[in-house]
């Protein structure tokens, strides 16, 4: 149970949605921790207004030969909790967050095209779930420079709940910060490793911070079975880069030398 509800968390991408810009495309690559191995790719498609907020976004998840696994669809009716469809064909299961009329919030989850179960939330603020949860530090950043300890309601149409999960600065330089989320709960915070996330600070104010590595368990399954402990590093199109591919490579590098810790 308590991985199942750590793993709502993120396909972060995993069910990150990490913005790049108004036209920017975002690649990440997932790599088994145990193997070091290449295990599957996100591709993200995101349509933004005139103001530059997220509108919608499409999340494919393909295996190393490019086969399609599962497919995400997003419509940010809510900017930190998106109404959620997630098909994992690989694994036979699929999941949904949807905000109805009066505000309350319906999750529900199908396994092998068996009936879905479903149930309606009522859930204070502030509310993140999946891929709103990338979009939820990015807005926090600054305080989480100064030290702050951010709280907030995660969704998780896995367990048909919310659970309170926190974040906080671990480590910083003057081009990054690594975050640390964990469960509120002292209880499940002993039963579950964190998620570690790394990210490229901004270096003018019209630009975003940019989610480079996250390390932690995913919701993701090849097999209907065990959900992967994954590094996945992103990748952003060149035009909109500012971040060098060394950089990149050094994340990579460091991370097989030590497979269980972020960089």
């Amino acid at each position: 149970m308590c991985k199942q509800i750590l793993s709502g968390l993120l396909l972060v991408l995993v069910a990150i949605g990490t913005r790049a810009g108004a036209n920017g495309d975002v690649t990440g690559y997932a790599y088994d921790v145990e193997q070091d191995k290449l295990r599957y790719l996100e591709a993200y498609d995101r349509v933004y207004d005139a103001q530059g907020r997220l509108q919608q976004a499409t999340v494919t998840y393909l295996s190393p030969g490019e086969r399609t696994l599962a497919t995400k669809k997003l419509e940010y009716a809510h900017p930190y909790a998106p109404n959620v469809s997630f098909t994992n064909k690989a694994a036979g299961y699929a999941e949904s967050v949807r905000w109805l009329a009066d505000g309350r919030v319906e999750v529900g989850h199908s396994q092998d095209a068996g009936p879905w179960q479903k149930k309606v939330l009522e859930v204070k603020e502030p509310v993140v779930a999946d891929a709103g949860f990338d979009t939820y530090l990015q807005d926090h950043i600054a305080a989480l420079q100064q030290g702050e300890r951010l709280t907030f309601q995660f969704l998780n149409p896995a367990r048909l709940d919310w659970f309170r999960f926190q974040a906080r600065k671990i480590a910083a330089t003057q081009s990054t910060i690594k975050i640390e989320v964990a469960p509120a709960s002292q209880l499940l915070r002993w039963l579950v490793e964190p998620i570690l996330l790394t990210y490229q600070l901004p270096t003018t104010e019209q630009e975003r911070p940019r989610l480079l590595h996250y390390n932690g368990l995913t919701n993701m399954s090849l097999d209907g079975e065990n959900t992967l402990v994954a590094n996945i590093y992103y990748e952003y199109e060149e035009s909109e880069t500012y971040f060098s591919n060394s950089m990149i490579t050094s994340l990579i590098e460091s991370s097989l030398n030590s497979p269980t810790t972020p960089v």
